[in-house]
């Protein structure tokens, strides 16, 4: 009873319209009175939902995971963004959980809870990260105190990136101390029985996760300072962190309130309005040979109703017969939503061994990638597959080879548009692809040209527009150059 009080408290807290700037500022303390227990994975749903949900929808489409065929996915494969597309993101990201997430801190130092004050400051600095890599600058210093800066102003996005690492060191620090009480149940990310059962367990593999932040936060910043990025990065792998999959989270809503993408799909706007590319479709296609298909395409992509594996052309407004969604490992109301994955983690390694000169330690690290990809999607680490792509030598591993089975690792998660962007040569032009070789959206509306960022959202502008910077989505984030 418990746990279905808790649940139903999580939904109902996820589900409260997102409030604007203004509209926070009228109530500034509206979750003070709950408790800590309560507020915390409120806060975590939020967090979780804001990294997977509409923000991941258009990735996916500038990626070529789904092709965008109504309402406002189709401007997106059009390139042609609207005010509105980052609304939900922003205001889930600000309101329902930076807000709730400041309060959780507030709280935690009250009473000495430590561990729900290390693992608060870990989610805050990946909504931060993850912030900048969409927008560049955005409010922070100011964007919490509403009732003292109504407009806040925008902080620099490189200074940012700064205060993530630092907030991710004082997570671990803070979770490394004694606390009064800790998470268990509540925690979504790594849930635990009871609080000793958390401190056993879960508290570990937050450090870890942690730690894996610290490197692909380290690796983003590849164009800007390639050698140092890569050192960097490296380290906070070899600080300790995920060692299989058994250390990644796993976060599972429960029956009665699934992740982001099972519920988007279950509706006709999901189904309407974007399809499975037919680009993916034909890179998993005969991928290990002549009518051998990657393992992975009958658990990413649903076949239509034919049984075929069909897709939608990139640009095309036309679906084929039948459904053309995802497949179950995503769509399902039981499917894990992903944060950061143990195999993400051996590609960031694997990169970044091989920007540091050590080809060795980056072919070791993609073929650990390839079969952890495999064994957390198909539940088997397939031979074939992995003679073809994941029998690397310090002779034959390239940028390339890493990237494209990251690519196909990183189905329908955002964090595939960093690498893409981060990939481009320095001082490309926006016509010029990154990794994979994509190509413009033949309907594209910017001259050929990629789009390189997101837009700020229509509600900031209203009502913060003396301090919402003048971008398209040709302008770029600051490490991509």
């Amino acid at each position: 009873m418990k746990n279905k009080i808790l649940s139903f408290l999580v939904i109902l807290l996820v589900l409260i319209s997102c409030e604007t700037f203004d509209e926070i500022n009228t109530n500034p303390n509206q979750a003070t009175d709950a408790s800590i227990q309560v507020i915390y994975p409120a806060a975590m749903a939020s967090f979780v939902y804001g990294m997977n949900g509409e923000s991941a929808q258009f990735t996916s489409i500038l990626m070529q995971y789904l092709t965008g065929i109504l309402g406002d996915q189709q401007q997106v494969n059009n390139y042609s963004f609207i005010a509105d597309m980052s609304d939900a993101t922003w205001n889930r990201f600000y309101s329902n959980c930076l807000n709730n997430l400041r309060i959780v801190k507030e709280k935690s130092e009250e009473l000495g809870a430590n561990h729900y004050l290390g693992t608060s400051k870990i989610m805050e600095a990946i909504i931060i990260g993850y912030s900048v890599d969409l927008w560049n600058d955005i409010p922070y210093s100011e964007a919490l105190n509403l009732e003292q800066f109504p407009q806040p102003r925008f902080d620099d996005a490189a200074a940012l990136y700064q205060r993530v690492q630092s907030l991710l060191d004082e997570g671990i620090a803070d979770l490394q101390r004694q606390s009064s009480t800790s998470p268990s149940t509540n925690d979504l990310i790594y849930r635990a029985a009871n609080e000793n059962a958390w401190r056993a367990n879960s508290l570990p593999k937050w450090i870890m996760l942690a730690r894996a932040m610290k490197a692909r936060y380290h690796n983003h910043l590849s164009k800007v300072d390639p050698a140092g990025s890569a050192s960097a990065t490296l380290a906070a792998i070899d600080a300790g962190s995920f060692m299989s999959n058994a250390d990644q989270p796993i976060i599972l809503f429960g029956s009665e309130f699934a992740g982001p993408w099972f519920p988007y799909f279950q509706t006709t706007f999901g189904e309407n309005n974007v399809g499975i590319s037919q680009r993916f479709i034909d890179l998993l296609r005969d991928r290990i040979s002549e009518g051998t298909d990657d393992p992975r395409l009958t658990r990413f992509v649903s076949p239509t109703t034919g049984g075929l594996y069909v897709g939608v052309p990139n640009g095309s407004s036309f679906r084929p017969a039948g459904t053309v969604v995802p497949g179950p490992y995503l769509n399902s109301r039981e499917a894990p939503t992903p944060l950061l994955n143990f195999s993400e983690l051996k590609f960031i390694e694997a990169e970044a061994a091989l920007r540091a000169g050590q080809s060795a330690r980056a072919a070791t690290a993609h073929n650990a990638a390839v079969a952890a990809s495999l064994q957390r999607i198909t539940g088997s680490a397939n031979a074939d597959y992995i003679a073809r792509y994941g029998s690397e030598t310090e002779s034959t591993i390239t940028l390339e080879k890493i990237m494209e089975e990251k690519h196909i690792d990183l189905f329908l998660q955002p964090e595939a548009w960093m690498d893409w962007r981060r990939t481009i040569p320095v001082g490309s032009p926006n016509t010029v692809s990154g990794l994979p070789s994509l190509t413009v959206s033949p309907s594209n509306t910017t001259q050929g040209n990629f789009p390189r960022r997101f837009i700020y959202p229509n509600r900031e502008v209203v009502n913060n527009s003396a301090n919402v910077p003048d971008v398209s989505n040709l302008d770029r984030v600051f490490w991509d150059r």
